[in-house]
């Protein structure tokens, strides 16, 4: 048995029960979650904002040890560390073969699959929200999802490469691939935008203008490295994105709201020749409209990013590193620490602004 957060239907409170777990199956390990990232991706599927089916035990921003592995499993045992994957890649698809594990086929149809009920509760199946479930003191996980990192890395910080942290620092580096000096602005500042941020930094930027309607989220901003700051509901936030550049616009500006109105301002922040990418999940059926003309007049780009379009294995041991030589924030990027029983209240302060991250964390 173990505990978790089990949400059994949308708009009403995760029930943190106890449940049983299945048995890994070959290719699959037993990961005992040290930590676990509250997410906007998971209040938004309790929302029914992004559908998943319930039951569901979400999280799917965690780190852990594998207590357990398949018998197919060579390349971990238990002991290890791991940080979790959402994208478990095949190897074998044409993206996966083609340097995109994160767009792997067999991955993202394989979430929604009975393949993923790994919890049960009184004979009832419970699925594992995007083949991870960490919000559960255990859990059965693919070993693709299971990405070894180094020992004396701290898990309760590591837990964020898994989602917030490979999300935002990547869209900068492997989506945009920001040049030293590029300008570049950030719409939304929450947990993924100061990543983005974070990233931008990394990649030697020469301005990043970080832009939202919450003064708090920008004074955070300016702590991840963001030189300038606009706050949208005093000053039409184009206007000052473009004064900033005079008058050009950025090389990138990214959305990272998941919203129709601020993904319209980041594409006509951009100068003659730049990309906004859309970081942010929009609700599904959300449609946005963007002037033509000025894509192929202006060459104007509108770049996807998912999951920082991450080669996992790369990157999360990377990021791991990065953090471990001082050259990346995590300990700032965590508001709260809580204990699984205390993650419907977490939500609300995600709702309320309060947080960048509350991280639950298993004794």
């Amino acid at each position: 048995m173990t505990k978790a957060a089990v949400m059994y239907n949308y708009n009403e409170p995760l029930k943190v029960e106890s449940v049983e777990l299945k048995p890994p199956r070959e290719d699959e390990v037993v990961v005992k979650v040290a930590a676990s990232g509250v997410c906007h991706t998971d209040l938004l599927v309790t929302q029914c904002a992004l559908p998943f089916p319930p039951p569901v035990v979400l999280g799917h921003e965690g780190a852990g040890i594998v207590e357990e592995v398949g018998k197919g499993v060579t390349d971990l045992k238990p002991g290890d560390h791991v940080v979790l994957s959402w994208v478990q890649d095949c190897g074998k698809c044409d993206h996966c073969i083609n340097g995109k594990p994160h767009l792997c086929v067999s991955a993202h149809q394989g979430m929604a699959e009975g393949r993923e009920a790994v919890f049960l509760k009184d004979g009832m199946e419970i699925f594992r929200f995007t083949g991870v479930g960490s919000f559960a003191e255990r859990t059965v996980v693919r070993a693709a999802a299971a990405i070894k990192i180094q020992d004396d890395a701290p898990l309760d910080r590591a837990c964020l490469v898994g989602c917030g942290v490979m999300t935002g620092v990547g869209a900068a580096i492997n989506t945009a691939k920001v040049r030293p000096g590029q300008t570049v602005a950030v719409y939304g500042c929450g947990g993924v935008g100061l990543n983005v941020i974070q990233g931008a930094v990394l990649c030697g930027a020469g301005r990043i203008i970080a832009v939202d309607l919450a003064e708090q989220k920008l004074n955070w901003a300016k702590e991840f490295g963001a030189t300038d700051v606009v706050n949208g509901k005093d000053v039409d936030a184009v206007d000052a994105v473009r004064s900033l550049t005079a008058g050009l616009g950025v090389d990138y500006a990214f959305e990272v709201v998941g919203a129709a109105a601020p993904i319209n301002q980041a594409f006509m922040s951009i100068k003659r020749g730049g990309a906004v990418v859309i970081v942010g999940a929009p609700p599904v059926g959300m449609d946005i409209a963007f002037p033509a003309a000025m894509i192929p007049l202006e060459e104007k780009a509108i770049l996807g990013s998912l999951y920082g379009s991450a080669n996992m294995r790369r990157d999360i041991p990377a990021l791991v590193s990065l953090y471990m030589h001082k050259r990346l924030k995590l300990d700032e990027l965590i508001s709260r620490r809580i204990k699984l029983a205390e993650v419907n209240t977490a939500f609300e302060a995600m709702e309320k602004g309060e947080v960048v991250r509350s991280i639950i964390v298993h004794d």
